[in-house]
């Protein structure tokens, strides 16, 4: 059984083989955050880490190390990773103190949290545009209509198989395994994003199975994450965007789903993959203002209450019968007469 004097190298292994509910890509993100901390070890205390190596004081000073040799950011994606494989411990009585975790008193790293911003309406449109240039101009058009008509991440877009789009019922199914969340979710396809990708079709290469990569390369093989990044590296040469990213189309998409009124909150956390509501603020932005000042006036309300009658007028007027009538008209001739 493993106890305190194991190497850490070794746990990790284990604490993956139980943790098979993560995603492939909070996957790789621990793997990365580990192999820095063992490389720390050895510099630092001139050997691999061992089990009781992950404790308060030695994980701090590698979290402090993180901070300013990397970034904030960093920092704290290694201290999720530490906490995990350190509750991983505890529940196994292998590394804990009193059966909890010995890291539960280690702080999370501020973060100053700058989300990315959303393109202006301007930007997306000389992005689509000189998008649609060159030799494998429908495939990169169809990739940012994509990314700004459905909101996906980047590693969901490499991941998309041709039997996941159905262009007559314009949905977009992301599976489960290359989910960021882990749950499966159907993407409504705008009709924009549907003329795209109908176009790519007649001009794509490889297979045309369903099992087969929607997006592929000159070579008819799968697209890669990598060549995505690069695809937009050049993309934000030609467009004039000095901060384009394949991510900032999602914030764009978030934010465009919303002026549009597109749907509800709900509805954007359903199409998004987000099970809180904080990623749906996060990623909004809110909208230009020359939009928000040719929005109805806050009084708009007031005023249309002011012009409804009260229940009161709002009944039928009273029917005078016949026989009422001449009554009332014999009563007003006795009174003239008189």
């Amino acid at each position: 059984m493993r106890d305190e004097r194991t190497s850490l190298l070794d746990v990790v292994e284990s604490f993956f083989v139980h943790r098979h509910d993560l995603s492939k890509a909070t996957e790789a993100n621990y793997r990365r955050r580990y192999d820095d901390f063992v490389k720390w070890c050895r510099y630092t205390l001139g050997r691999d880490p061992l089990v009781r190596d992950l404790e308060g004081g030695t994980v701090e000073a590698f979290l402090a190390h993180v901070r300013v040799a990397v970034s904030s950011q960093t920092a704290r994606s290694s201290w999720v990773a530490l906490r995990s494989i350190a509750r991983f411990l505890a529940d196994r009585r292998i590394h804990e103190e009193g059966g909890l975790s010995v890291l539960r008193l280690v702080r999370m790293p501020k973060v100053k949290d700058e989300s990315r911003r959303a393109l202006t309406d301007d930007e997306m449109w000389r992005l689509l545009q000189v998008a649609a240039e060159g030799e494998l101009g429908k495939r990169d058009s169809a990739i940012v209509w994509v990314l700004l008509g459905c909101g996906l991440r980047r590693g969901e877009l490499v991941s998309v198989r041709v039997g996941d789009v159905t262009l007559g019922e314009r949905r977009l199914h992301v599976r489960a395994a290359t989910s960021k969340s882990i749950h499966p979710r159907d993407c409504t396809v705008p009709i924009e994003t549907a003329k795209a990708l109908d176009s790519y079709f007649d001009d794509r290469l490889g297979e045309t199975t369903d099992d087969a990569s929607l997006f592929t390369d000159r070579h008819g093989g799968a697209l890669s994450g990598n060549a995505v990044r690069k695809l937009f590296e050049r993309l934000r040469i030609r467009s004039g965007i000095p901060d384009l990213s394949a991510h900032m189309l999602r914030h764009t998409w978030a934010t465009n789903f919303h002026r549009s009124r597109s749907g509800s909150r709900l509805d954007l956390m359903a199409e998004g993959g987000w099970t809180t509501g904080r990623m749906v603020e996060r990623y909004t932005k809110t909208r230009p203002f020359d939009e928000r000042r040719r929005a109805p006036s806050p009084f708009t309300a007031s005023r249309e209450a002011r012009k409804e009658k009260r229940p009161v007028e709002n009944w039928p007027s009273l029917k005078v019968s016949g026989l009422g009538q001449k009554r009332t008209a014999n009563r007003s001739n006795i009174h003239a007469v008189v």
